[in-house]
């Protein structure tokens, strides 16, 4: 057993009280805080950590959408439309794939867990990341993506996917799960679609999606002219939409699903509150799509809504600090310093409600994956807020009590 002290704990509950000069028991899982000399009588015999004065303790981020196989992007793909950087994708996503060794996979993951990271979600397209993925001590939602359009592809695209799929399972373990991603609706005949929603029920797996990501294809999905025609008649012999909006959100009744981007979404009623959740990269639309999310108007429709960094091709950093600087700076019509907090909890306890694991949260029986970060000193009242302004680098991070940095 050990014992963790900061002069600062961030719980992240529903209250987001802030602890001053706790420590907190814990094993694998939080076992129990409190002021630093009641826990070390009551806990005489647990490894004493001290991270001393201006030490800020909070649960490791949680960062669900990624796709590392896209780790070697730099100066490769190009931005400003979303169509224009698909094309850029279709090009050059084989040389990106090749480049994008497991050396640097892993560098990457390790780049995540030194921003304080602890649960990373990865979109797999092709398997080439799965080595690195379940060498690195990060958690890992492994999502096996599926997409295809043309149907008489159909059997070949569910024999890949299974593939990938059957081969993952084989290093399934507390750290590394298993899961199913399913690209897009503009990506997906329905035949595959359902297949693969069947399967991740069948298999009892979480799901994630894109959806609503850019304007072009919402004109598609509403059977109005758009320039995704053109773009499908390139891979498809007849391309026309598969779903509408909201047919493609019904495949997904009943099933825990992260819906990834939604900055085109108008009516958020038409997801399910207590399963579906929406992974907000607002770096990334930023690039792409000309839009953000209307988070406001999510957050008042009772839907969880949390942050995602998306991949290195379309974010330069996978870092969840960047991203919470990224978000305070577009959402102009919050409150700072509410926003401050509100972020926090969309990085810790919100996508673990969303990925429906005990994260997120400094709770007696939770998981005990948490980060510490070095600060200065300031006052409370502006302590969320300067943290997010101003950290670069986790001094230490747990994941399911084991020390990662």
């Amino acid at each position: 057993m050990f014992l963790i002290s900061a002069e600062f704990i961030l719980k992240c509950d529903d209250e987001f009280n802030i602890l001053k000069n706790n420590a907190i028991a814990f094993d694998k899982n939080i076992i129990d805080y409190g002021d630093v000399k009641s826990m070390q009588k009551k806990y005489p015999n647990a490894e004493f950590i001290d991270c001393k004065k201006n030490s800020l303790l909070l649960p490791a981020f949680i960062n669900p959408h990624t796709h590392l196989e896209f780790s070697a992007n730099s100066y490769d793909l190009s931005y400003g439309d979303f169509l224009i950087w698909l094309n850029s994708v279709m090009k050059k996503r084989e040389n990106l794939n090749e480049k994008a060794k497991e050396e640097l996979i892993l560098k990457n993951i390790r780049l995540m867990q030194e921003s304080g990271t602890g649960t990373i979600g990865e979109i797999s397209s092709f398997g080439s990341d799965l080595k690195a993925c379940v060498k690195s001590s990060a958690r890992i939602i492994f999502f096996n993506e599926i997409l295809g359009v043309n149907k008489d592809l159909n059997e070949s695209k569910k024999e890949d996917f299974l593939k990938r799929f059957h081969k993952s399972k084989e290093y399934e373990n507390e750290l590394f799960i298993p899961a199913v991603s399913l690209h897009s609706p503009y990506s997906l005949n329905l035949d595959l679609a359902k297949f693969a929603i069947n399967f991740a029920k069948k298999n009892k797996t979480l799901v994630s999606t894109h959806f609503l990501e850019s304007k072009h294809e919402k004109l598609w999905l509403n059977n109005t002219k758009s320039k995704f025609k053109s773009w499908l008649d390139k891979i498809s012999k007849d391309s026309k939409p598969n779903f509408s909006e909201k047919s493609f959100l019904e495949l997904f009744k009943a099933q825990r699903t992260l819906f990834t981007h939604c900055v085109f979404v108008d009516d958020f009623s038409n997801f399910d509150k207590n399963l579906h959740s929406i992974s907000h990269c607002a770096f990334s639309n930023r690039l792409l799509s000309k839009n953000t999310l209307k988070l406001k108007k999510a957050i008042k429709s009772g839907l969880n809504i949390h942050l995602a960094t998306d991949g290195l091709s379309s974010n330069i950093s996978l870092s969840m600090l960047d991203e919470l600087r990224a978000n305070l700076l577009i959402h102009r019509d919050l409150d700072l310093k509410k926003l401050a907090k509100m972020l926090i909890l969309m990085a810790t306890q919100k996508p673990a409600k969303a990925i429906n694991m005990n994260l997120g949260e400094i709770k007696k029986g939770f998981e005990a994956d948490f980060a510490v970060f070095r600060i200065q000193e300031c006052d409370k009242q502006d302590l969320v807020l300067n943290f997010i302004l101003n950290a670069k680098k986790a001094e230490k991070l747990y994941i399911k009590g084991k020390k990662c940095l």
